[in-house]
This record gives C-alpha cells, sequence and structure tokens, in this order.
C-alpha cells in the first residue's frame, strides 16, 4: 500500500474540481455584475445549483450503498456500521437539500413545520427552536468546525501518522486526500470574497461534490477495494 501514490489527482477529481471553480467564477461574475441575477435565478431556492448539490450528496449514498452490497459482512460489522451511518447522513442531506421533495411533488406543509420552519418547508436545518436558527448552529458553524478537522488536519495525520493510520482503517473512515483538503479551503476562501448574502448556496454546492470524492477516492481507498 502507497499512501503517497493514492494521493494523486485522479482524472475524476482533476474535472470536477475545475468544474466547482467554473461555478465558483460564474458565481462571482454575476454577483458583481447583475446581483438581481444571482439571487433569483443562479443560486435560486429550487435552482440548478440547489438540485446540483442533492444529486452529488444522493450519488454519495448510492457509493456507499454499493460497497454494501459488494462486501456485505464480509469485512465485519464495524465497516457495515460506518458504511451504512455514513449512506444514511448523505441520504438525510440529498433529502433535507430538496425537501424531501415537497416542492417538486407538490406536498404542502404540515402545521409543525409551518410553524417552525423559516423557509415553511419540510425540512429539519431551517428550523427555528426557541429563537435559535439550527441552520446556522448545526450546519454553519458545527459543520464548518468538522471540515477544518476532516479536511485540513486529518489528511495529514493519517499520512504521517501510523497510529491515526490504523484507526481510521480500523474503523473504515474514509480519509480526504490532502489535496482535497487544500482545495476546498481555497475554494472556500473564494467563495468567502463573493458579495452577496447568498454565496453560501455556492459553499454548498462544492461541499456536496468534494464529500463525494471523499468517499469515491478517500486517501485510503484500498480499504475499501481489497476484498477481506
Amino acid at each position: 500500500m502507497n499512501i503517497r501514490a493514492e494521493n494523486r489527482v485522479s482524472a475524476l477529481e482533476t474535472w470536477l474540481y475545475a468544474f466547482m471553480v467554473i461555478i465558483v467564477c460564474v458565481g462571482m461574475y454575476f454577483a458583481v455584475t447583475d446581483e438581481d441575477f444571482f439571487q433569483q435565478s443562479y443560486v435560486v431556492e429550487d435552482g440548478f445549483l440547489e438540485y446540483l448539490t442533492a444529486v452529488f450528496l444522493f450519488a454519495s449514498a448510492v457509493t456507499c450503498l454499493l460497497r454494501l452490497c459488494k462486501h456485505g459482512t464480509s469485512k465485519g460489522g464495524t465497516f457495515v456500521a460506518m458504511t451504512a451511518l455514513i449512506f444514511l447522513l448523505m441520504f438525510f442531506g440529498a433529502g433535507e437539500e430538496i425537501s424531501w421533495g415537497q416542492r417538486i411533488i407538490g406536498i404542502e406543509t404540515g402545521e409543525f413545520f409551518a410553524e417552525n420552519n423559516k423557509q415553511n418547508e419540510t425540512n429539519l436545518h431551517n428550523l427555528m427552536y426557541n429563537g435559535v436558527n439550527l441552520n446556522k448552529l448545526i450546519f454553519g458553524k458545527v459543520l464548518a468546525l468538522f471540515l477544518i478537522v476532516y479536511y485540513l488536519i486529518l489528511p495529514f495525520l493519517y499520512l504521517k501518522n501510523a497510529r491515526i493510520q490504523g484507526l481510521a482503517n480500523r474503523f473504515f473512515i474514509p480519509i480526504p486526500k490532502v489535496h482535497t483538503g487544500l482545495f476546498l479551503a481555497l475554494i472556500g476562501i473564494v467563495i468567502a470574497l463573493i458579495p452577496s448574502s447568498k454565496n453560501a448556496e455556492l459553499n454548498e454546492v462544492c461541499v456536496s461534490i468534494i464529500f463525494f470524492l471523499t468517499i469515491l477516492l478517500p486517501q485510503n481507498l484500498h480499504i475499501f477495494d481489497q476484498s477481506k
């Protein structure tokens, strides 16, 4: 097993990195030149980018499901538990992003969500509880901390520390490649420079693509591919 070799940039990663750069650059252009178009068309609810976010989260869930089907219980209960957990998280994220198909199917918002959801949608991440915006707390601050640790610290620790390698591999934790974390940090900085309150929508789509790449092509891909 050659960890440094597994950190190389694949063709798929190159294409998706370029795709994210294009999405962000187009967004920056319209945010500066035509903010109305940027907010009302480019990053609008139920727009292209929102559905794209859901697609990549769903693709991540499918990747986990395919691994479970391929290996079954041959890799042990830890593999099944971790892979199933990631599947559920990605599937939940995809469902939340499109409000579980509410607007696609045309389902009316229930009484609870109508009273407590700031966007009058059937999802959890836009709930308000005692004046606290759960989206900003859990999907903002908590997620930001997770991304920093998981993408900027853990990849280097895994690369340098045999004990971290052993623990991550034992619990079947997909470890991001070093360049994946660096790219996420760079694209996040660029998005933060976009002069619009709706720039977070660009963060969401980029993070969903990064999640997909991490699950599909982690630094420790060998532990998911090899038979046990």
